[in-house]
């Protein structure tokens, strides 16, 4: 899980993480200042490899400053591939700036967003709330980030409480920072307390499934299993809420979400041929650009598994591109043209048969009603029996013969 590649807090951090430590960030140079629009980075530490300083900044909010251990491919937490709210603790609940929200995931088809679900009764626990007189800043540590390599730091925390209070002692507002009554460290609610907490097993029952399935959709990173809301004694826990929404999302219709490889139904001769073309573009895009690939892959993503969400995002596009088309009147513009042509005694191979063969590949059946309206308009206005030349309207197609006319087309 993405949490599990979260090393330390960076020094110039807003927003610490309860219980990690902090690392100092000093040689980062500039980094993104809650200025201007709310914007993240991502900034590969320029003394140590394979580890990734992400910053998020907000205009109003501060910013949070995170140390991440990269994948064996660059790659780092999900958060990278979409913007992500400033501070997100347990397992996913994130702060707005005024109050807590559940983890997003349930899909609003109606309103095209996620589900937003405030989470009752719950209170902001700042860096204020825990500076008090058992942290000393004289025994708080700020590492350094060669310390931190290859392994998770843990500490303490009693230990923590002094590196915050060394952490807050540096902080002024000559300095830009906010003050420490707004500095959120996480929050506390009714639903995760922990004896309001459920296991592995209850959340299997809750979505209808086994035990050992779930596990098996946590080793493999399927399933859109949620993230636990905090782990105890290594057994990971979720709020009731959190097991209620994936269990919902889980019963909604197939229709409302990704189509898989096994409910995606059959698509046009037309439709396939631009799937089977913007496969290998999306893979590209999404694989072989080391930017945007470290974006979005997990440690435990593959070549393989690039190359199906390629063919799912190529298999969307052809469907999606169809459905801009406005069929008939495209049928109804062809049928003029055709007999225009007729009426100047132009031959098959103008645009309007290239424009046919289109028709003909991604809507057969429209292309059958076009072709014997025109045949049928061709002998009433101008006299040209069914049976001329001129009416199998076949576009030249070099390198590949045209697709045969449908069967009214050949009357």
């Amino acid at each position: 899980m993405a949490s599990l590649l979260l090393l330390a807090n960076g020094a110039s951090t807003d927003h610490p993480v309860p219980g990690l430590p902090f690392a100092d960030d000093s040689h980062l140079g500039a980094v993104p200042h809650p200025s201007g629009p709310a914007r993240s980075a991502r900034i590969a530490d320029p003394e140590t490899a394979g580890l990734v300083w992400i910053v998020h900044a907000h205009p109003g909010l501060g910013r949070t400053v995170t140390l991440y251990e990269a994948g064996p491919d660059s790659s780092g937490p999900w958060e990278w591939h979409s913007p992500r709210p400033l501070v997100a603790r347990s397992g996913g609940y994130w702060w707005d700036g005024t109050g807590w929200h559940r983890p997003t995931q349930l899909w609003d088809e109606a309103a095209g967003s996620f589900e937003d679900q405030p989470v009752p009764a719950a209170t902001t626990i700042t860096a204020a709330d825990f500076l008090d007189d058992k942290g000393d800043a004289d025994r708080g540590h700020v590492h350094r980030v060669s310390a931190l390599t290859g392994q998770r730091a843990v500490v303490d925390t009693s230990q923590w409480r002094h590196d915050l209070a060394r952490w807050s002692r540096t902080r002024t507002a000559a300095a830009g920072h906010p003050p420490l009554e707004r500095c959120v460290v996480t929050l506390t609610a009714p639903e995760l307390a922990v004896d309001q907490l459920i296991g592995t097993r209850a959340l299997a029952a809750a979505a209808g499934i086994s035990s050992s399935a779930l596990r098996a959709y946590i080793s493999r990173g399927q399933g859109a299993v949620p993230e636990p809301q905090t782990v105890v004694g290594n057994r990971p826990m979720w709020s009731r809420p959190v097991a209620e929404n994936w269990a919902e999302h889980r019963r909604r219709p197939a229709a409302n979400r990704w189509p898989s490889h096994r409910d995606r139904p059959e698509l046009s001769a037309g439709a396939d041929q631009i799937r089977r073309t913007l496969g290998p573009v999306l893979f590209a895009a999404l694989w072989d650009d080391p930017e945007r690939r470290a974006r979005w892959a997990l440690r435990h993503r593959t070549s393989q598994a690039v190359a199906d969400v390629a063919a799912d995002l190529a298999y969307l596009a052809a469907d999606r591109l169809e459905e801009t088309c406005p069929v008939q009147a495209l049928a109804d513009v062809l049928t003029q043209a055709a007999l225009s042509d007729l009426a100047a005694a132009a031959d098959g191979s103008s645009p309007v048969g290239q424009v046919l063969d289109w028709l003909i590949r991604h809507h057969a059946p429209a292309a059958e009603t076009a072709v014997s309206a025109i045949a049928e308009q061709a002998e009433l206005r101008h006299g040209i029996p069914r049976t001329h030349p001129a009416l199998s309207l076949r576009p030249d197609a070099p390198g590949a013969p045209a697709p045969p006319l449908p069967p009214r087309a050949r009357a």
